[in-house]
């Protein structure tokens, strides 16, 4: 501290004043100055400063907006206590703000490092890539996301380029808020999924990074659990499958004629070889779930008239479970096997097939009748039961007849068989024949 000494001289007297020194007045520190970088015209941006003055004194601030706004002096305010400012910017472009302060001696400090202010209306930030599953089906709704920030916090849109077409706008949203869209795709392949973002100015972002997405063709449904009964004394064939939880309908093949259903049956009523039923979807069909109803073809069955010496030629014939015919001798041990045998002896000059049954060799009823046509394939069913049918049956050459198997001799039931023969040639012993035989027990179509 300084001491400064003054000698008075008055009246003869000598006066010595002695005043002490005073500090320096120092100002106050450069302000510490913070605030948003872009702003939007019109709108009111804030601004926060603070200052210390060395004797504490309370400091007052004038800003410099860099627009035509004249500085003012702030009211004074405790040394350091951050103190806010507003303003706004009618016109768009860079803006340098800067701030200095002054304490109540009115001694100022420099000016603060300036802050540029960008202000205009500016568009959202790129979008992230979007999130969803990276395998699609065709025709399934699937889940995608997207989310961006914007530099002003505006609210957003968003819209998805689905690589086979381009979408509506979705929103708006607030700034940085997950966006969530359903998409399915119609069509398979690997796409690029991307997305972008519009404000509410109308100001649009870039296209985001892609997301790689793989879209399949979901396959056909499964094919269909068939069952079958035989109904109306084994004239027609009741249908019936289990629901496929994916099937829109049915479609059910009679050989060469189509039909189709939403329900789970269908009573067929014309004789058919092969029945194909197929679950139906926008997909495609399924894999055909088959009735085989085709009889098991013997194209030459040669048997003798009992008559016959020769112990290699054998009368009696039988069929197995696989549909293929077995010839037999008339030995003890084969006669619970023989379904018909050719019989010359009872009835001369005649050759006749006859039912084991008949003359207590088994218990069977079996029977034949002779069918309304000469041509073998056109005889598709065979008669009804009963109506006709001859245990013991006179055969002729280039005739052809039904063959009722009746194995239990009960009249007609689900256990029987029907088969239809021709009779190629008799000659002399030998009977040739042509035979089809229906394993579907009790059914009587004969189509080939």
């Amino acid at each position: 501290m300084d001491r400064i000494v003054t000698l008075f001289v008055a009246s003869g007297l000598v006066i010595l004043v002695s005043l002490a020194g005073c500090e320096k007045n120092r100002p106050p520190t450069i302000p510490q100055l913070s605030g948003p970088a872009l702003g939007k015209p019109g709108a009111i941006l804030s601004f926060t400063f603070s200052s210390i003055d060395p004797e504490n004194q309370e400091v007052a601030y004038s800003l410099s907006w860099g627009d035509t706004t004249a500085p003012t002096w702030s009211p004074g305010c405790a040394s350091g206590q951050p103190t806010t400012a507003t303003h706004s910017y009618a016109d768009s472009r860079v803006y340098q703000v800067r701030v200095k302060a002054r304490d109540t001696r009115l001694v100022e400090s420099e000016w603060s490092v300036s802050l540029a202010v960008s202000v205009g209306f500016l568009p959202p930030n790129r979008p992230e890539t979007p999130g969803g599953p990276s395998s699609c089906t065709t025709g399934v709704a699937h889940t995608f996301t997207a989310r961006t920030t914007h530099p002003l916090g505006d609210s957003i849109c968003f819209q998805f380029n689905w690589n086979e077409a381009t979408g509506s706008w979705g929103g708006p949203i607030p700034a940085d808020s997950p966006y969530q869209e359903l998409h399915s795709f119609d069509s398979a392949g690997a796409l690029d999924i991307r997305v972008r973002a519009r404000d509410t100015h109308g100001d649009t972002s870039t296209w985001s990074e892609p997301l790689h997405v793989v879209v399949t063709r979901p396959g056909p449904p499964a094919k269909p659990v068939v069952s079958y009964e035989v109904a109306n004394t084994g004239a027609d064939l009741h249908l019936s499958w289990t629901a496929v939880s994916d099937a829109e309908s049915y479609e059910i093949m009679l050989d060469d004629t189509a039909c189709s259903t939403e329900s789970l049956g269908l009573e067929v009523t014309a004789p058919s070889a092969t029945i194909e039923v197929r679950s139906v979807n926008a997909n495609g069909k399924s894999e055909p779930a088959t009735v085989s109803c085709r009889i098991v073809g013997t194209p030459t069955l040669v048997v003798y008239g009992i008559s016959d010496p020769d112990t290699n030629h054998r009368p009696g014939f039988g069929f197995n479970t696989d549909g293929t015919v077995t010839t037999y001798s008339l030995a003890y041990a084969n006669l619970a096997l023989i379904d018909f045998y050719a019989d010359d002896v009872s009835f001369p000059s005649q050759m006749y097939l006859i039912n084991p049954g008949d003359v207590g060799w088994s218990p069977k009823g079996n029977a034949g009748k002779a069918a309304a046509s000469s041509v073998f394939d056109e005889m598709r069913i065979a008669d009804d039961p009963g109506t006709g049918y001859l245990t013991q049956l006179e055969i002729l050459a280039d005739g052809v007849y039904y063959l009722w198997l009746d194995r239990t001799n009960n009249g007609w039931s689900a256990d029987d068989n029907f088969a239809k023969l021709k009779i190629i040639a008799i000659a002399g012993r030998l009977v040739a024949m042509q035979v089809g035989y229906q394993k579907i027990p009790g059914l009587r179509w004969l189509a080939n």
